[in-house]
């Protein structure tokens, strides 16, 4: 197939989950045989049009005026000549609330789309936005993203409570995954690990992110800084704007890095942690919709991950097999399972082996491509 895949305000290659994802699904797509044209934004010092993998992926880049986020949608004229010119089999646009310029374009053109939904298209309780709407009494905001879901084809998301209950039914439950080449035991280094100042006998903790409110580093620290005392505990904090020693804690901040350099550094520590403080962000109490890129590379690295026991987490990593649980955003639950897991090396390795297993049969980004392959041929039969 030749599939036009738009991710208008994603850079790429670009440190974010949305950027590694549209850049892993684009490549795993066109490794099953398929060309896959990528629309994402305009950066300096990037050509307009670039393609790789013997042109099976090609990168268009475009820009918009405002050149805002919000002002996504006006980036229609240009998805529309794309189409025209190129002549897809089917169209597949990432979900923004102010998006919806690949999924009109391909309406306009009679091409079969699926919207990819990795963030609510229905307004959780106290929503701004819901109340913006509510305010302009026809509720135009909603009827736009609902108009999208009814343009498409196909749906996809992570959580099916993320989209009207109207669009279920023609929509299939997908969850990110890791890239398991790169990201495994195997890229374990004593070295590196002596370079981030691991002390030889302690358990390494590594915790990647961009540091939003809800992915708790605010627990992370408090945990880190009861846990002070301990010599056979070192932190590692990949992300966010500070580098150096850590402050108060035995540990080291790595600071932002590009995503190249973490299959290394996850690899060489023991343990991963995700301590979430789901409070934090309104949009979960739809349910826990984010398909956490951070731990299904914990996974794939062999290590043992900390994280709290919500669905679906809870089935991707599950408590007792793959994870302990900890109580979400509560520092004390998580420095209780940090402790068991420096004193347990063996249960550190059985949980570790059992992560590695899970995340190749079931969530690397092959079978994430997998997944989107049977329901855009699905589509476009």
């Amino acid at each position: 197939m030749k599939v036009l895949y738009v991710a208008s305000d994603q850079a790429v290659p670009g440190p974010t989950g949305g950027s590694i994802h549209v850049l892993e699904v684009a490549r795993g797509l066109a490794a099953r045989g398929h060309e896959v044209h990528a629309v994402v934004r305009a950066e300096p010092g990037r050509e307009a049009r670039e393609s790789e993998a013997g042109g099976r992926v090609v990168w268009h880049r475009i820009r918009w005026r405002p050149s805002q986020r919000f002002f996504r949608f006006r980036a229609l004229p240009q998805v529309l000549a794309l189409v025209d010119e190129l002549r897809p089999d089917a169209l597949m646009e990432r979900y923004y609330n102010f998006g919806g310029e690949g999924v009109r374009a391909a309406a306009a053109r009679g091409v079969p789309a699926l919207l990819e939904v990795n963030a609510p298209v229905v307004d959780h309780p106290g929503s701004w936005k819901g109340a913006l709407d509510a305010a302009l009494l026809v509720r135009p905001l909603r009827r736009y993203r609902e108009g999208l879901c009814r343009l498409s084809r196909a749906l996809v998301a992570p959580l099916l409570e993320i989209v009207p209950e109207f669009a279920r039914e023609r929509t299939t439950v997908v969850t990110w995954g890791a890239n398991v080449e790169a990201f495994t035991p195997a890229r374990r280094s004593a070295e590196l690990r002596r370079e981030l100042g691991v002390p030889e006998s302690a358990t390494a903790v590594v915790f990647v992110s961009s540091f939003r409110p809800w992915h708790g580093a605010h627990v992370l620290r408090a945990a880190a800084q009861r846990l002070a005392g301990r010599e056979d505990l070192f932190f590692v904090l990949v992300g966010g704007d500070l580098r150096g020693p850590a402050q108060g804690f035995r540990g080291v901040e790595l600071g932002r890095l590009d995503h190249a350099r973490l299959p290394a550094i996850v690899a060489s520590c023991d343990v991963g942690v995700a301590p979430y403080d789901t409070a934090r962000l309104r949009q979960l109490q739809l349910g826990f919709f984010w398909s956490p890129l951070k731990v299904f590379e914990y996974m794939a690295a062999g290590l043992a991950t900390v994280t709290i026991a919500r669905p679906p987490l809870d089935d991707i990593v599950r408590p007792g097999q793959e994870s302990l649980a900890m109580r979400d955003g509560d520092p004390a639950s998580l420095a209780e399972q940090l402790l068991r897991l420096a004193g347990d090396p063996d249960l550190r390795a059985r949980l570790g082996r059992s992560a590695r297993e899970r995340v190749v049969e079931r969530f690397s980004w092959a079978r994430h491509c997998e997944q989107l392959e049977r329901v855009l041929l699905g589509m476009a039969a």
